[in-house]
């Protein structure tokens, strides 16, 4: 193995050790004020590294101003415990509306919206059905539609899903 490319891969598993502790340190602010941590991403772009962190409450709906103050909590934490070591920018933001839901975590942020999912080929229904997400667990979701009717869908069916605001 070259030089460079081992110098790469002890960065990538040091960068990964440190996504690890932001996450923790992130949950530990975040859990007990009702809001979940549903993504962290750690960038190094050029000399300037970004700490990105998707926040949503659990229940789902987070503010700007919710944002912000997590954003003072969180980076005064990550300072006090060293976790990133050099200088670094810190974004808290919440999901959007063009998150796409992934896994039961994200269904339940959800639950009792509207959503749309789009369904992988070769699924014996149509390509993608709208309704109000009425159920979530480990093996899938159940959705009613306009006319009422409850449609149960797991997730190896799911190519993906999001939230709609009408």
């Amino acid at each position: 193995m070259h030089t460079a490319q081992r110098n790469e891969s002890c960065r990538d598993m040091a960068d990964s050790d440190t996504v690890r502790r932001i996450e923790s340190t992130a949950g530990e602010i975040l859990k007990p004020l009702g809001f979940d941590l549903v993504e962290a991403k750690y960038m190094r772009a050029n000399r300037n590294i970004i700490v990105r962190l998707l926040v949503d409450r659990i229940e789902g709906g987070i503010t700007l101003e919710e944002c912000t103050q997590l954003n003072k909590r969180i980076g005064a934490a990550l300072d006090e415990n060293h976790i990133i070591g050099e200088h670094y920018t810190l974004e808290v933001f919440s999901p959007g509306l063009d998150h796409f839901l992934i896994g039961p975590r994200d269904f339940r942020r959800v639950l009792n919206r509207l959503i749309l999912v789009f369904l992988k080929e070769g699924s014996d229904a149509k390509n993608q059905m709208q309704g109000i997400l009425k159920r979530v667990d480990q093996e899938g979701i159940s959705i009613v539609d306009g006319e009422g009717n409850e449609t149960s869908i797991t997730f190896t069916k799911i190519h993906k899903a999001k939230q709609v605001i009408i």
